[in-house]
């Protein structure tokens, strides 16, 4: 069994992650043929890290030995060729932090044991029409009924629902939140699942969910003997705390991806000296993703680092992308229908994620907690 870390895999990355890039490339005029681009026993090895190993049929990788940062360290990677592509790949989703989070081991294994046969996909709903990823404004509710429960949701901005056989939804019941385990097949009669049109990082395939009346029995509703926090907002702030470094880094590798079409074309000394300004701060940010990986794996998370740095990594490759244009110049920009998709891409990270305020929040709130300014007004 060989490890699964990122020095063994590196040097099939390329291959790759033009298998990506060939997918992102047809999946807005045929989703199916794009993701026949990606059958392929390595990236479905990748997309399946964070689920269990029990549950893998990959038996040739050793996932203990991947890290945190090893998983980051990829995505950059792969990103670099193309992060759409990257979204379409099979695999848990945030749920699979959830699930051996709080779920029972029964739990996980109804959840995860449909993994053995790839591809495989799952949603993670939270974030609603109205309000957002405010859990404490969650409209969605969970009524106690009848032996057990019934599910009214509507959620919005969420990825792979229309492939997903499993996916957890977060809801209220009374002031308790709740992640419920849902079977879109078994729901079809009270479930309806609407792809959003959208105009970048089509491979995420983002769509709105509605469930009217599901009946929902306590064994699908992940932590439903654990008391207050435990049931769901501490698992979902760790799904989200996993998540945040990992837009950054497809964020990441997508700017090095255009700022490598840069070094190939031909500037002026202040369009250089730009350029130059780019790949410092590339350099920059990257190290720090790699310092905040590194942080996670050993349990020393820093919250606040993670949302300044998640923010950073996406208005950064959103100011390359909005340069590339006036730096080509018109017949080549106009020429390069891929190169003008990907930069189309680069504007979609945060408004795919919608949690910017979020973001800023999290880093003035952990910055007082440690000794800012408006910590000692008393």
């Amino acid at each position: 069994m060989k490890a699964l870390t990122f020095s063994n895999v590196l040097k099939e990355l390329d291959a790759l992650g033009e298998k990506l890039r060939q997918a992102a490339s047809q999946v807005e005029s045929d989703r199916s043929r794009a993701l026949s681009c990606l059958e392929d026993e390595l990236l479905y090895t990748i997309a399946y890290i964070g689920i269990p190993p029990e549950f893998i049929p990959f038996r040739g990788w050793d996932y203990q030995a991947c890290h945190y940062s090893d998983h980051i360290d990829m995505l950059e990677y792969l990103s670099r060729f193309d992060a759409s592509g990257l979204m379409m790949l099979p695999g848990a989703s945030l749920s699979a932090r959830a699930v051996t989070i709080l779920g029972t081991p029964e739990q996980q294994a109804f959840f995860f044991s449909r993994f053995n046969q790839p591809p495989c996909w799952a949603f993670f709903a939270v974030t609603e029409p109205e309000v957002g990823s405010d859990t404490q404004s969650i409209t969605s509710s969970l009524t106690p009924a009848d032996n057990g429960y019934v599910l009214h949701a509507r959620k919005k901005f969420i990825g792979g629902a229309q492939l997903a056989s499993v996916g957890l939804v977060f809801a209220r019941e009374g002031n308790l939140q709740r992640l419920v385990m849902v079977e879109p097949e078994q729901a079809a009669s009270h479930m309806t699942i609407t792809p959003l049109e959208q105009f970048g990082l089509q491979g995420s395939n983002l769509t709105e969910i509605e469930i009217n009346g599901l009946p929902v029995t306590s064994d699908r509703i992940l932590g439903y003997d654990r008391k207050g926090l435990n049931q769901g907002l501490t698992a979902l702030g760790q799904v989200f705390e996993r998540h945040r470094p990992m837009v950054g880094a497809m964020a990441l590798g997508t700017a090095y991806g255009l700022l490598r079409v840069l070094d190939d074309t031909a500037l002026n000394t202040e369009q250089q000296r730009w350029r130059a300004q780019q790949w410092r701060t590339y350099h920059l940010l990257r190290q720090q993703l790699s310092e905040i990986a590194e942080r996670y794996q050993s349990g020393r998370p820093q919250y606040h680092l993670t949302s300044q740095l998640k923010r950073r990594c996406t208005l950064f490759v959103e100011t390359v992308a909005h340069c590339m244009p006036h730096l080509l110049g018109e017949q080549a920009w106009l020429e390069d229908a891929p190169l003008r998709r990907r930069c189309r891409d680069a504007l979609a990270f945060e408004y795919m994620e919608g949690t910017a305020n979020i973001h800023l929040m999290n880093s003035f709130r952990c910055y007082t907690a440690r000794g800012g300014v408006c910590a000692h007004v008393s």
